[in-house]
């Protein structure tokens, strides 16, 4: 054979391979005929689509860094003010969790979420009642089981003693704490000023999850997490403080005689006073200290005006 036999073939010059590429693509896919006008018409929309399709991708990719300076700002700062109020994202998250089994059972009572609350405590029956102001009196909403509290019934005396406080105390927005080790949790208040004039001490009492307690009482998750989400829409929607009453037991006479013989009687005809004032009005009482005791609205301007014919008669001249 000659040598030109045996030869290989010239490659194909690149021009002549992407006309015969265009030209096979052009059988496959065959240019539309357009007819008079309609070449335009296509023209303008094909346009059309492509401005609109640009504007699409520059909004998505704007709201896309938006909402990655938003997390980033959320993750670092993460504890954030709310109205005042402090939450984080993992409180935020188990508040979302409990919204709505709690607007199923609002619903069916005829409440709502951020309605003023009020809560009692009763030691005894280990039980939390989550009170909703509505149609101008407080309405029971629902009662909680406690899960576990420190000591017997009877006040906290001293920090260490393993033992919950009684009393009559308020819980503000500040006092709501999202970063609890047990879930969430929020501060009583204790001691308030009864307490400090009896030389109580103690500290970090709360309410809170979990089912561990040092003095404080300690609910379920599930429960704190509902306990929490009506203090906290409450206080969004202005409620400033909220009362929390903790007693021994229902403060009936049948109870208070069977506890006639304990030392903490006379304490627990006090706070039965304000026991017996909510439940005949279901009005918060105004309460304040004076004189080693609880005194309620009535008490009060009953004492104040015993007290200034007190100073009344000390300050008049001695006749002779």
């Amino acid at each position: 054979m000659s040598a030109k036999m045996n030869a290989l073939p010239l490659p194909m010059p690149k021009r002549k391979r992407k006309k015969m590429l265009f030209r096979n693509l052009n059988r496959v896919f065959p240019r539309p005929r357009y007819r008079s006008g309609e070449k335009k018409t296509m023209q303008a929309t094909t346009r059309s689509l492509a401005r609109s399709t640009f504007f699409a991708l520059c909004a998505g990719w704007a709201g896309g860094w938006v909402a990655f300076f938003s997390l980033s700002a959320a993750t670092a700062a993460p504890l954030s003010q709310e109205g005042g109020l402090p939450t984080t994202p993992k409180a935020d998250r188990l508040m979302t969790q409990a919204v709505p089994r709690v607007q199923q059972e609002l619903a069916r009572k005829g409440m709502k979420l951020g309605q003023p609350v009020f809560m009692r405590i009763f030691k005894l029956s280990k039980q939390l009642e989550l009170w909703l102001y509505s149609r101008g009196k407080f309405r029971l909403f629902k009662t909680y089981p406690i899960c576990s509290y420190s000591g017997y019934v009877g006040p906290k005396l001293a920090e260490g003693d393993w033992q919950s406080p009684e009393g009559f105390y308020t819980v503000s927005g500040e006092q709501m704490n999202p970063k609890s080790r047990f879930h969430l949790s929020f501060n009583i208040g204790y001691p308030n000023r009864y307490d400090s004039a009896w030389n109580r001490t103690g500290s970090a009492i709360m309410v809170h999850g979990s089912c561990v307690s040092q003095g404080c009482f300690a609910m379920g998750n599930g429960q704190i997490e509902e306990i929490y989400l009506m203090a906290y829409q409450a206080f969004l929607q202005g409620q400033e403080q909220f009362g929390l009453h903790i007693f021994p037991f229902r403060m009936t006479r049948k109870n208070m005689a069977k506890f006639r013989h304990s030392p903490w009687y006379n304490f627990w005809s006090n706070l039965a006073a304000g026991y017996n004032a909510f439940e005949q009005s279901r009005q918060v009482p105004t309460i304040s200290t004076a004189g080693g005791r609880y005194i309620f609205e009535d008490e009060r301007d009953q004492w104040i005006r015993k007290r200034w014919v007190l100073i009344q008669k000390e300050d008049a001249p001695q006749k002779r």
